[in-house]
């Protein structure tokens, strides 16, 4: 659980290792609760956006505190959930935890070094595959079909034009009742869609809805004073909550399907 915190995927892929079957598949489930560090570019953007940099006391403000706040909520509820299953879903008796510690020795430079290039061969491969299509992908989407444009048209209304229209919002529009009770417009919606394939993708989402490229990022004054202008407070914290309970990536739904063959 401590491991997911950075991804739940080799949160989940450590869970091998716990000899009961039932505690197993409860660990399983929970694990995608406890706050990802992909979660963290969402949480920056929209903390800076809507809470106030205030002191509250000693080094502690309004923002570190609200982003304290998630992660509280994130593991409470990942234990709650726990003993909601365990009294549920999944019955049983459980077994002891035991593990075998090996014997701890200083590694070797070589050893270290492979573990460090094993580690970005996999982010590597997750940034340029996963995290890459998508953003193509939704560039695609935001950017046809082409519209025509008035002579005369400012760039920034023209760029407005083609937005509206691209297929992107006509999909962001269609799910709009869904999202509406918490006042997720269709650029939010199509930032939720994008989320799906990893996390961190809703900011440069976000960021090409509303025109600052795909490269700008969750400190960038821009995207904030548009992310600020589009999206109410009360939908901001919603969208918070959203992202602390809702479907996970792809990529963990995937190693769920594997690891528990069902």
């Amino acid at each position: 659980l401590l491991s997911s915190y950075a991804c739940a995927v080799p949160g989940i892929m450590a869970t091998r290792s716990i000899p009961s079957a039932r505690d197993r598949l409860v660990t399983i489930l929970i694990a995608p609760i406890t706050t990802c560090g992909a979660r963290l570019p969402v949480y920056a953007l929209l903390i800076t956006a809507f809470v106030e940099d205030t002191p509250v006391f000693g080094p502690f403000t309004m923002q570190g505190l609200t982003l304290f706040a998630l992660y509280m909520l994130g593991a409470l509820s990942a234990l709650a959930g726990a003993a909601i299953l365990k009294r549920s879903l999944v019955r049983g008796r459980s077994l002891p935890f035991y593990q075998e510690l090996p014997p701890y020795r200083w590694p070797s430079m070589r050893a270290v070094a492979q573990q460090i290039w094993q580690r970005m061969r996999i982010f590597l491969k997750r940034a340029g595959t996963v995290i890459l299509g998508a953003s193509i992908i939704l560039w695609v989407l935001l950017n046809f079909p082409r519209q025509e444009v008035p002579a005369g048209t400012s760039d920034s209304r023209a760029q407005q034009i083609v937005l509206e229209n691209s297929y992107a919002a006509r999909v962001g529009k269609a799910i709009e009742p869904i999202f509406e009770p918490m006042g997720f417009d269709w650029r939010v919606n199509v930032g939720l869609l994008g989320s799906f394939a990893a996390r961190e993708v809703m900011v440069s989402t976000l960021a090409q809805v509303y025109g600052r490229g795909g490269e700008a990022t969750e400190d960038d004054e821009g995207l904030i004073d548009r992310v600020r202008a589009q999206i109410s407070r009360p939908s901001a914290f919603a969208l918070l909550i959203w992202f602390v309970y809702a479907l996970q990536c792809i990529s963990t739904i995937a190693v769920i399907r594997r690891e528990t063959n069902s």
